[in-house]
């Protein structure tokens, strides 16, 4: 989780038609499709749903996630604020998405749970989904089933349905340290670890963990840091990686909470102190990346993005220049609908 953002975005962005669905009858809805433009084929494309780091709204970002498509399955990690809207965007069929993956339990990685299952019920050829993620996953899926309760317990009775969501969605918590695998099909391999998002002195008093994930694919590795600090356990989990994607804080901001932290003492807790301490700055993505031997480094979960397209080059220049100074590699710096 991460300060507020500090620069307030303006203008609209780029962004998928929107087609108003006014079915006659149900069955006439059941055969709806969203426009498709999905990257398919023999191999694995990443997209960037949303790259805006820690809970903010604005015109420009959306929240944290990303969906790996592999021969036309979706695996979803994390599902911040816009990621529904986000799949339309992408030409994508929320309703093929049988599986998502939350690396923590902070509400710009999880805002659009519901949104998503309530829509994917509400579309009228619902299909099971199942959320991953460390403990209090189960109990964040069931929430969002009973936010959605009246509008499901409405529809059954003046529209007929008759699947009933918490037949279809279910939470799983994953109990992980160590890297481990956590999920297998005919596309992907998923590993989990538990990474640096949350300190010592934090894990004391309360259950709830942050994960770090890997995706080997049927032809590329992809790395999902997850918010984390360095981490030790995310550099095992992401050895000879193909894609490394990574949250990236500046130096700069990182100097500035850093001063804050100083003067309030050094017992405080704090947002300054959260984020100084359990987020990654670029010279830590460089490290992690060239210690892990990753191919390809992209840059997510970004905070104090400038609005101008010439302040957002220099910007960008600037988190690229930093991490290469431990990292040879190619550095790319996420945006919101971005191909890889």
């Amino acid at each position: 989780m991460l300060l507020k953002n500090v620069v307030r975005l303006g203008g609209l962005c780029a962004a998928g038609r929107f087609i108003p669905i006014i079915p006659s009858n149900l069955e006439a809805f059941a055969q709806t499709k969203t426009e498709s433009k999905p990257a398919q084929g023999a191999g694995s494309t990443l997209i960037l749903l949303g790259t805006q780091g820690g809970p903010g709204v604005n015109l420009a970002r959306s929240e944290t996630a990303s969906v790996l498509v592999v021969r036309g399955q979706l695996y979803l990690v994390d599902c911040g604020y816009g990621t529904l809207r986000g799949l339309i965007q992408a030409g994508l069929d929320y309703n093929n998405l049988a599986n998502v993956f939350l690396t923590h339990l902070h509400n710009d990685h999880t805002s659009d749970v519901a949104a998503l299952l309530s829509h994917k019920w509400t579309s009228g050829r619902p299909q099971a989904a199942t959320v991953h993620g460390p403990f209090g996953t189960e109990a964040l899926v069931e929430g969002a089933i009973a936010f959605f309760k009246a509008d499901t317990e409405i529809r059954i009775v003046d529209e007929g349905r008759t699947a009933k969501p918490e037949g279809l969605f279910h939470g799983l918590d994953l109990n992980v340290s160590d890297v481990t695998e956590v999920y297998r099909d005919e596309s992907v391999r998923i590993k989990a670890a538990e990474n640096t998002h949350f300190p010592e002195r934090a894990k004391k008093k309360m259950p709830y963990r942050s994960l770090s994930y890997r995706f080997d694919s049927i032809d590329r590795s992809f790395v999902f840091s997850g918010d984390t600090a360095y981490s030790k356990n995310l550099i095992e989990l992401a050895q000879n990686a193909d894609v490394f994607v990574c949250e990236a804080m500046s130096l700069a901001m990182h100097q500035q909470l850093e001063s804050a932290v100083k003067a309030a003492g050094p017992n405080t807790e704090s947002i300054a102190r959260h984020v100084m301490e359990t987020h990654s700055t670029t010279e830590d993505v460089g490290r992690m990346a060239a210690e892990a031997k990753v191919k390809m480094v992209v840059l997510n979960h970004l905070v104090g993005v400038p609005n101008a397209q010439s302040g957002l080059e220099s910007f960008e220049s600037g988190l690229i220049e930093s991490v290469g100074k431990f990292f040879a590699g190619k550095v790319i710096v996420g945006r919101d609908q971005v191909r890889l």
